[in-house]
């Protein structure tokens, strides 16, 4: 068994962050009207709130895929029967924290504070902002979103992910902490009818286990991640449901996804059933990918191993057509940044 992946530790953060901003919100009324014989007339109206039009309008220009990138990242890590992640994966619950602020930059919620300053200081260390306080529907990401709104400074990258992982010796902000993620995230699998609930027991102890229901997200996630570490050339193929080819940002996405399952040491888990040699140059290319991408601009490196070289090509492709915003570019470049400064065990 090979003993390529990552394990901890990260870099150093900064200082802090969240800013607000506000909605307003109305009603107004749609309908007709029936003039009667006797000159009455009967008018129905429906009320509604603009902001709901606003974000209507915003995801039809973005879409998501039904599963985030934290629920991805999970799902590779379960044992598809057992239910449960490795006892001995400690990387996993970090990784998580800081894919919970990559999807929050992908949905448009948070960015790097526009200060011309911030580029004297390494990316993870910039400070971030929130642009978008509007609910995303997923607990955990409102959560943390609430968190950076509320918050009074702005902090860095490396701090909320040190913050809504537990680790500050701050005592006023050691509850910004997100507990129990991971098995948040598998009811939230369950809900969504990806895993089941089971209940299994430990000797000495009862617990709660998520096998696989559904196994075509799973299966999907894999031969994404396969396909970007092992293919010439990356091709994404889409379903219906979990990863349609609305979804904007398909192919940082997927680099996001890669770098998170180095970050959460789950890697090995896609790459089991390959050869020495394929698996070998898997993880050589998840390394270049992690190099390529934690800084901003990005920079077309090329690849040791011919593998993935029209990567660079497909993500500038796709950040013409969804907008390239540079703050919140800068935010996705600062947490694969942080991932790869996690110790590298190739």
């Amino acid at each position: 068994m090979s003993s390529s992946g990552l394990s901890r530790r990260r870099g150093a953060g900064g200082g802090g962050g969240g800013g607000t901003i506000g909605s307003g919100a109305g009603s107004s009324g749609l309908g007709g009207s029936n003039n009667n014989d006797d000159g009455s007339s009967n008018q129905h109206k429906i009320a509604y709130d603009p902001q709901d039009l606003k974000d209507d309008a915003y995801s039809s220009r973005n879409s998501y895929p039904l599963l985030t990138l934290m629920e991805e990242v999970l799902l590779i890590g379960l044992k598809d029967k057992e239910g449960y992640l490795s006892f001995w994966n400690d990387n996993i619950s970090y990784a998580l924290r800081g894919l919970i602020i990559l999807e929050l930059a992908f949905r448009g919620k948070i960015r790097m504070v526009n200060d011309s300053a911030r580029k004297r200081f390494e990316l993870p260390d910039r400070l971030i902002e929130c642009i978008d306080g509007s609910l995303t529907g997923e607990t955990l990401l409102d959560e943390a979103l609430k968190l950076i709104k509320s918050d009074p400074q702005h902090l860095s990258v490396s701090n909320w992910i040190d913050l809504l992982s537990g680790e500050t010796w701050n005592l006023m902000k050691i509850n910004y902490q997100l507990k129990q993620v991971r098995e948040r995230l598998a009811k939230g699998l369950v809900d969504k009818g990806v895993l089941k609930t089971e209940r299994k027991n430990f000797l000495l102890f009862d617990m709660a286990t998520h096998p696989i229901q559904d196994p075509t997200p799973k299966r999907n996630v894999t031969n994404r991640i396969l396909t970007l570490l092992t293919n010439r050339n990356f091709i994404i193929e889409y379903d219906e449901k979990y990863f349609t080819q609305q979804t904007s940002y398909q192919y940082l996405r997927s680099i996001c996804l890669a770098c998170g399952c180095c970050a959460a040491n789950v890697l090995e888990n896609v790459l089991v059933d390959l050869n020495f040699e394929s698996r070998d140059n898997a993880f050589i290319r998840a390394d270049e990918i992690l190099n390529q991408f934690s800084d901003y601009p990005f920079v077309d490196k090329g690849s040791a191993v011919n593998v993935g070289l029209n990567l660079y090509g497909e993500v500038e492709k796709e950040l013409e057509k969804d907008g390239n915003s540079d703050l919140m570019l800068e935010v996705v470049a600062a947490v694969i940044n942080v991932f790869s400064k996690m110790d590298s065990i190739i």
